[in-house]
């Protein structure tokens, strides 16, 4: 994640001190990206559970977004698997997961970036409006020491920068558009 918000940071020119976008704000904004990415373009896991004497409800993992093979003979009941007769052994299973941004292609991480952006100054733009900050003609805005917007003369300045962010997570969702992996009911 580290790394992440380091190349952020340099995509989005806020790469000064005092950063316009909070690290927790961006770790937040690859969360929900991650969510996103990871319902269109889920990676595949492997998953062993050992089946205890008396107990008949398994938990299945944290990331689990529905089976892929293995669990064909199981009830799936929310997030568990509930035997209806007692055994010993193992369930053994592949899953769809939730991606974690270490796992997202190479080619692919300039969508987050875009998301991020949008996101994160989509955010910022309503926080301003709420404190009165874009209620001005402004020319140029100093986000942060190396990010900058210049605005048309006469626009309204929250729509301006909404569009902005719009734009930015369009991006993202017309790159991860296509496809679809897994599936859902």
């Amino acid at each position: 994640m580290k790394n992440f918000i380091k190349e952020f940071r340099q995509y989005s020119k806020d790469n000064e001190k005092p950063y316009f976008f909070a690290e927790k704000e961006i770790q937040n904004s690859v969360n929900t990206a991650l969510k996103f990415y990871s319902r269109k373009k889920p990676i595949i896991r492997e998953c062993n559970i050992t089946i205890v004497e008396g107990q008949k409800l398994y938990a299945l993992p944290e990331d689990y977004q529905t089976w892929y093979k293995g669990l064909e003979k199981y009830a799936i009941v929310g997030n568990c698997i509930v035997l209806k007769t007692g055994y010993y052994g193992m369930i053994s299973f592949l899953y769809y997961a939730d991606r974690k941004i270490t796992e997202i292609p190479e080619s692919e991480l300039y969508l987050f970036y875009s998301f991020c952006y949008g996101d994160l100054l989509e955010k910022k733009a309503l926080k301003m409006t709420e404190q009165g900050i874009t209620d001005g003609n402004l020319k140029t805005m100093k986000l942060g020491r190396g990010l900058e917007l210049t605005f048309e003369e006469g626009k309204n300045n929250k729509e301006m920068l909404l569009d902005i962010a719009k734009d930015k997570k369009q991006l993202f969702f017309e790159g991860i558009r296509g496809n679809v992996v897994g599936s859902w009911c």
